[in-house]
């Protein structure tokens, strides 16, 4: 769940550097500027406006550092997530406790990075647990033992 909630972070973070990007790059062409200035001398220094607030806004809140730190706790929960299911097939293996502690202490130390550097938006955790639950529900329904 928490390796879909942060790749949900990922792509919202990512549209919103896309979106400033565009209308930075649309409006600091210099073509919007030239076809509003002769009619609306005051627009040419609102689009001026709105293009450094754009750069403000996606350097101030440090953009691209935001989408690395979604990335790799979207890839490091993930993997967690397979080493846990590779754990469970095997966990009568010589060494399983040891693996299983190992996880949980990198498990652990993952919420601690995320605690301190994510938002925590209730609404979307809420989302990817109905879809993770429906999920499980499918896979349990699909397998359900025969009946008599």
């Amino acid at each position: 769940m928490r390796s879909l909630y942060f790749g949900g972070m990922l792509s919202r973070y990512t549209r919103i550097k896309q979106c400033i990007q565009f209308v930075t790059l649309a409006l600091a062409a210099g073509s919007v500027t030239t076809a509003v200035r002769e009619g609306w001398p005051a627009w040419t220094l609102a689009v001026a406006a709105i293009v450094a607030m754009a750069n403000m806004r996606a350097i101030s809140t440090s953009m691209d550092q935001k989408i690395l730190t979604r990335a790799t706790m979207r890839t490091s929960w993930n993997h967690l997530r397979v080493e846990y299911s590779d754990l469970w097939s095997k966990w009568y293996d010589d060494g399983a406790m040891h693996r299983f502690e190992t996880l949980r202490q990198r498990a652990n130390d993952l919420g601690m990075i995320a605690s301190t550097g994510t938002p925590w938006n209730r609404r979307m955790v809420a989302f990817w647990e109905r879809f993770v639950d429906s999920e499980l529900t499918a896979k349990d329904s699909a397998n359900a033992a025969p009946t008599e």
